[in-house]
């Protein structure tokens, strides 16, 4: 449903504009701006929603105005009496080439939306051909038997290069222990009172190694031996010796 304006010089459907100003009926420069947009939000007001095709209409529309009626606040004083009349036909083309647009995108959602409502009601053919057609159906495997599809497979499959895989190098994962994890962050805060994670890990050359010295530090938590901070989520893993009272 398109939106109804109502004024002094023109009271109608806002898209009819397209058809007044081609036949010069209608002059835009008379319509009232402010009026157009307070009518369109009492409109909203009263429906309690917004129709898209209706807003992309009326936004069209009333932004094309505003432009043109803004360049004629501003005109151009040098200017020669032909280049105005141009410029009065370049800017009421603006407005045709945009109408048309939105009228051209309008009438084709309507083409789409009546092919969607026809299509959804056929139905494609779920049985196959009837016997008596049966003969009319080309048999893609035409004579061939099972047999001989099974001695092509075989031919095919022998052309194929043979992959010869070669010695497989398998790193051996290195000997750590979570004592020795232990031992190691116990070592280190005799020497630091404060030591980051990350200085712990830092020459660890396996995961597991960073794993294992993971598993040491909450060991060594949960017996009550060291502190653990962190200021915030990004922030380092700070580690400190408890003070036995």
């Amino acid at each position: 449903m398109s939106f109804e304006v109502k004024m002094d010089i023109y009271e109608g459907p806002i898209g009819l504009l397209l058809s007044l100003i081609q036949g010069q009926d209608l002059d835009v420069y008379q319509l009232s701006i402010s009026k157009l947009v307070s009518d369109y939000l009492v409109e909203i007001e009263r429906r309690k929603a917004i129709d898209l095709e209706v807003a992309t209409e009326f936004l069209l529309v009333a932004a094309t105005l505003l432009e043109i009626k803004c360049r004629r606040l501003f005109p151009n004083l040098t200017a020669l009496d032909d280049e105005e009349e141009i410029a009065f036909f370049e800017e009421r083309d603006l407005l045709l080439a945009r109408l048309l647009e939105c009228k051209t995108y309008r009438d084709v959602s309507l083409v789409i939306a009546s092919l969607l409502e026809v299509g959804g009601r056929r139905r494609s053919r779920d049985a196959g051909f009837g016997i008596e057609l049966s003969h009319l159906v080309a048999d893609p495997l035409g004579k061939v038997s099972p047999d001989k599809l099974a001695l092509v497979y075989r031919e095919v499959v022998s052309r194929q290069p043979k992959e010869s895989l070669g010695p497989i190098h398998v790193t051996p994962l290195p000997k750590v222990s979570v004592a020795q994890a232990r031992d190691k962050i116990l070592a280190r805060l005799t020497l630091k009172k404060e030591v980051p994670f990350d200085e712990l890990i830092e020459f660890s050359s396996h995961r597991i190694e960073i794993v294992v010295m993971f598993l040491g530090l909450l060991e060594l938590f949960k017996l009550g031996k060291i502190e653990i901070s962190q200021e915030g989520s990004s922030s380092p893993i700070l580690l400190s010796a408890r003070l036995l009272v």
